[in-house]
């Protein structure tokens, strides 16, 4: 007998430990990828071809329809995937719609029912307001939501509402007064330290250089104990003076935290809930924070970072992927902690995405894996000379192609 899973909104969100891998990182690079489109007017349209594109199949998508009001009644307007919107009752006039999702991150529809001769079909439907005003919804339309795999597709499909509410809103409000970046540069040279500490027993390099007068790359070493160091290096997400003042938050939240002696996992998380309190969407923050010792011991948390490599004797590459989720998404998002060894020779590599996700004149990425092949031989270098490799290598590759984002690197070796 057919069940059917019933109407309601959203409910809390729980987070799953199985969600795909990095998953809220590929839809905002996926988000970033087609804002170009929004100067065309076709932006919502590349949205939902690329969602339904690349997360149809995983997340059992059916259609992506963009829905505008149109008289008493939000009608789809674009659709990718599969013409199945006869599902969708009278349930969406324009005031029910507008009652659901005025200031809610979004609704969910449940129990829409299509039933042909060879099957019956339960599905669910997802608004996510992109435009303040409604003018512009996104719909996605799945297969019912109902039991435990289709809970944590609603974890997922959660996260990628935040995410697109969060684009929008910052796409369309950037206001870059050059006054005001000029003042925001010299705030964002003050954060940089003149002179990194001395690490007993590494050497350590870094630079930063910001792709517009200001920038959201950032990075830090700061002596905790005589035996003990941190090192940080993060990005926020989005260029120039929006992303220099969440940059700025972050410098004087993380030197807060540095004088506690709580665990690395709970100095990320409060890090995570000074960025994420209040109603107001802000940018995210991707953060590799770590914690040495002068013995090569180093107990990490990635933040949807891209993983920092460690070469190896022999051109024997590792990676530090362990963390969680973005800082600034969510103040419940919970952090594993990463332990690592550091041998005699090791080259430890942070970095930021404006090195890997380079493009050249054919439109080709650079990309983590051309990286990584640069560094095999690196094993045992200096770190100033692992970062002029870097840059040499990159700038190769690009040709007269210009760098499109900040870039930031953090090189440490250890000596023997």
């Amino acid at each position: 007998m057919e069940t059917n899973p019933g109407f309601g909104h959203a409910a809390e969100v729980v987070y799953f430990p199985r969600m795909a891998p990095n998953f809220e990182r590929r839809l905002f690079d996926l988000i970033e990828s087609v804002s170009r489109a929004e100067r065309d007017g076709s932006f919502s349209n590349a949205l939902a071809d690329s969602i339904m594109r690349e997360f149809g199949p995983s997340l059992k998508l059916r259609s992506v329809a963009i829905f505008r009001p149109q008289g008493l009644r939000y009608e789809p307007t674009y659709c990718a995937g599969e013409p199945l919107w006869d599902v969708v009752d009278g349930s969406l006039s324009t005031r029910t719609v507008q009652r659901r999702l005025q200031g809610q991150l979004w609704w969910v529809q449940r129990g829409l029912k299509r039933v042909t001769p060879q099957q019956t079909e339960w599905f669910d439907l997802i608004l996510i307001p992109v435009a303040r005003n409604l003018q512009f919804i996104i719909g996605l339309l799945t297969n019912s939501l109902a039991g435990d795999e289709g809970e944590e597709r609603e974890t997922t499909f959660h996260v990628m509402g935040q995410l697109i509410r969060l684009f929008v809103d910052r796409h369309h409000q950037r206001q870059r007064l050059q006054e005001i970046l000029t003042l925001a540069r010299q705030q964002q040279l003050s954060l940089l330290q003149p002179e990194l500490p001395r690490i007993p027993g590494f050497q350590v390099a870094g630079v930063s250089l910001p792709n517009q007068e200001v920038g959201g790359d950032y990075f830090q070493v700061i002596k905790l104990a005589p035996d003990l160091f941190a090192l940080a290096l993060a990005d926020a997400k989005g260029k120039g003076f929006e992303a220099a003042v969440q940059v700025t938050g972050l410098h004087a939240g993380l030197r807060v935290v540095s004088e506690t002696p709580f665990k690395v996992s709970h100095k990320v998380g409060l890090l995570n809930r000074s960025l994420a309190q209040g109603d107001e969407m802000r940018n995210l923050v991707s953060l590799f924070y770590a914690e040495l010792d002068t013995q090569g011991r180093l107990l990490y948390v990635n933040c949807s970072h891209p993983p920092p490599f460690v070469v190896r004797a022999g051109g024997v590459i590792e990676e530090l992927p362990d963390g969680g989720m973005f800082l600034g998404l969510s103040p419940d998002s919970i952090y594993r902690i990463g332990i690592f060894e550091l041998r005699p020779g090791d080259v430890l590599v942070v970095y930021s995405d404006g090195w890997s996700e380079l493009f050249n004149d054919q439109g080709e990425e650079f990309g983590a894996d051309r990286l990584r092949e640069t560094l095999r031989q690196v094993h045992r270098w200096e770190p100033q000379a692992v970062i002029d490799l870097i840059q040499a290598s990159c700038d190769q590759f690009r040709g007269e192609a210009p760098y499109q984002d900040d870039r930031t690197l953090l090189v440490l070796k250890r000596d023997g």
